[in-house]
């Protein structure tokens, strides 16, 4: 088996992936689909000892290295001749990080092929882009502030949610959603970086985020979220649809429930980045569209606001598949940073070649331990070695672009093709 290890990166630096995927299926009932089955056909399984409040079993399934893969609700609650479900309804969904890799929609609807479920529909799907610059160079940050002020006006889901901070000098709004709650479409924009954030810990989670910004070109730093020394704020747009309809998701244009167009929302419109892309810039069109607001002008007659450019090529990033996902999430201990501070301040106060050469091996050891954590395959030593080559190349020749980086790295390792074996 191949996996890419090289990312496309656009000219804009976007990072397009889907960060929830939930379908409604119905199960076969010989032999039933609980954690039994799943066990006998030697997946790991992790079963949580209470249900929820429609289902009454729900379980994880898990890789080999105890990391989740996909969770199952099923046996619902309420069913028979009163109930309002039946016996063999089930909710399947992606855990967080299997969203990241590539086709995931393609493994959810393996998994439901391989193991005979049927009738499956999308119960929920979240498409999200990152970056850190509108494609005509505005600052999210600041775009946000002036439409709070109300320089821009939006076109559709005038139901609005702001959180951010009243300080002094002014207000900071980090986070805004579209939408009510029984909309089949909300749309959110929001500071992804400072989401990520763990004061406690001085640190940033969820490394596999992370590692697709990195491959994106949006850091060249993992571990600080920075390019070039400099800390970023990756904001994030992020669409959720939610539809009853079987595969299809309704789209009221211009607020008015009299003018509906229908977009397809079938596992297979999700089965690769690309496809990602072009339902994240059909759903810009309708529920990412913004206006500069005049006093007393139509809004049809005011100009656009543009954000995202969608016309040309559009390329995306590749990362690996979900069946590699088995990194070590954010289990690195926040003391093991601790000590390489630790280790830093000792260091400096010995002059002794062999003491200041065992902290050495010391930091080196622990750094390593740490970026091992941040890889999609923790065990995988030629992505260990990509990664390590790539980041010397991307802080020792600043003025590189991610994809000279990239071939610089393959000329280092004497890589003539785009994949390495996994």
């Amino acid at each position: 088996m191949c996996r890419d290890f090289f990312s496309i990166v656009h000219m804009n630096a976007r990072c397009i992936n889907l960060d929830w995927l939930e379908v409604h299926a119905r199960e076969c009932q010989s032999p039933c689909r609980d954690f039994i089955y799943f066990e006998n056909k030697g997946y790991r399984v992790k079963r949580r000892e209470y249900g929820t409040r429609v289902y009454r079993e729900m379980f994880t399934i898990l890789t080999p290295h105890d990391e989740p893969l996909l969770e199952v609700r099923r046996n619902p609650a309420s069913q028979g001749l009163i109930g309002i479900h039946g016996a063999d309804e089930c909710h399947i969904r992606l855990c967080n990080r299997t969203c990241y890799f590539d086709n995931a929609a393609d493994f959810l609807a393996n998994f439901l092929r391989e193991h005979g479920y049927s009738e499956v529909r999308i119960s929920r799907v979240d498409i999200c882009l990152d970056f850190s610059r509108f494609d005509k160079g505005d600052d999210p940050g600041a775009f946000v502030r002036r439409y709070f002020k109300h320089r821009y006006a939006k076109i559709n889901q005038g139901r609005i949610c702001g959180h951010g901070e009243d300080t002094w000098s002014g207000q900071e709004w980090n986070s805004i959603s579209w939408g009510s709650k029984t909309s089949c479409v909300t749309t959110k924009m929001y500071n992804k970086t400072m989401e990520l954030y763990d004061m406690k810990l001085d640190k940033y989670g969820k490394p596999y985020i992370r590692e697709a910004w990195f491959r994106c070109g949006l850091i060249d730093d993992i571990q600080r979220c920075s390019l070039n020394g400099i800390s970023q704020n990756i904001w994030r747009v992020e669409f959720s649809l939610r539809s009853s309809v079987k595969n299809w998701v309704p789209i009221n244009l211009d607020g008015e429930a009299r003018k509906i167009q229908s977009l397809k929302n079938t596992l297979e419109v999700y089965s690769s980045r690309e496809k990602i892309l072009v339902m994240f810039a059909s759903l810009c069109r309708h529920y990412f569209r913004f206006k500069k607001f005049v006093e007393g002008r139509r809004k049809d007659r005011c100009e656009d606001k543009i954000l995202f450019e969608f016309g040309g090529v559009q390329t995306v990033y590749k990362i690996g598949k979900p069946d590699t996902a088995l990194g070590s999430g954010n289990s690195f201990p926040a003391k093991f940073n601790r000590l390489i501070n630790k280790l830093r301040e000792f260091q400096n106060t010995h002059s002794l070649p062999e003491i200041r050469k065992a902290c050495d091996v010391l930091i080196s050891a622990i750094t390593e331990e740490d970026l091992r954590a941040d890889l999609a395959n923790p065990f995988d030593r030629d992505e260990l070695n990509f990664l390590r080559k790539l980041l010397f190349v991307r802080t020792t020749q600043r003025d590189l672009t991610y994809t000279a980086a990239v071939e610089e790295v393959k000329k280092l390792l004497n890589i003539n093709n785009r994949t390495l074996p996994g």
